[in-house]
């Protein structure tokens, strides 16, 4: 079953088709342990994923006319299909509004409710980075974004910035989603090390540095993502207007506590 809902400015109309604590420094040593791996059949490339306690939900971009939102069971079982109209850089749930919002190519941050009946604009040119692909802390209640080397701390409420600050070192080269993607657990902030598409940086969410450790597997840039208590890598699916096969993988972090 696939819906069609459109995203734009103005709140957005629901169009369905009938088809189918800043973290303290710990030493190295974090292992990260495959939990969970399932394939994610999108149009051009996999951004994000979230997880609201019963589902995960990932979103795709790369096109505005070909953006797929899709979810899945906690197995990884495709469970239903919506196609957006938007250019998806990240997706994020927050468990007290219970309700998903999506950061697409731009600087603004839309919602959409779990029935995907509606949806509309949460927060108009918030961002700094049309390509970055922002972060939700777990509680609902922070948006993290990685612009240029900084991260930018915003009230998820309201939008304004709380604070900001430098990463020592993160990676700015290759593609532009190792530089511009970050993901947030209640404790610390993730991103990608410099010339790596398998070495993370760990900071405290002071952005205080932390530690450094390499998954087992490269991952696409964009997809740098926390749900579920793990974080999240995809191999992209690179694929175009009728879709690709890419495949998440979510990771426990033994060792980081």
């Amino acid at each position: 079953m696939k819906r069609v809902l459109k995203l734009g400015f103005a709140v957005l109309a629901a169009v369905v088709f009938g088809r189918a604590t800043c973290g303290k420094s710990k030493p190295a040593g974090v292992t990260p342990v495959q939990k969970v791996k399932f394939t994610d059949h999108v149009r051009y490339h996999n951004m994000g994923i979230a997880w609201d306690g019963d589902y995960y939900y990932t979103v795709n971009g790369g096109n505005t006319d070909y953006s797929d939102l899709n979810l899945y069971d906690e197995s990884g079982s495709l469970e239903d299909s919506y196609d957006f109209g938007t250019d998806g850089r990240a997706i994020l749930y927050s468990p007290d509004e219970e309700q998903l919002y999506l950061k697409e190519y731009g600087t603004d941050l839309s919602w959409v409710d779990l029935d995907f009946e509606e949806a509309g604009l949460e927060h108009e040119d918030v961002f700094r980075g049309d390509q970055s692909h922002v972060a939700m802390s777990p509680d609902g209640e922070k948006l993290y974004e990685l612009y240029e080397g900084t991260v930018y701390v915003y009230d998820a409420i309201t939008g304004d910035e709380e604070t900001s600050f430098e990463l020592p070192s993160y990676n700015t080269t290759g593609e532009r989603g190792y530089a511009n993607a970050i993901a947030a657990s209640g404790k610390f902030l993730f991103v990608w090390a410099p010339d790596s598409d398998t070495d993370i940086l760990v900071y405290g969410i002071d952005g205080k540095y932390v530690t450094k450790f390499t998954l087992p597997r490269s991952g696409f840039g964009f997809s740098l993502s926390w749900a579920n208590g793990m974080l999240w890598i995809a191999e992209d699916a690179d694929g175009d207007s009728d879709g690709a096969d890419g495949t998440w993988y979510g990771y426990a972090l033994e060792g980081l506590e």
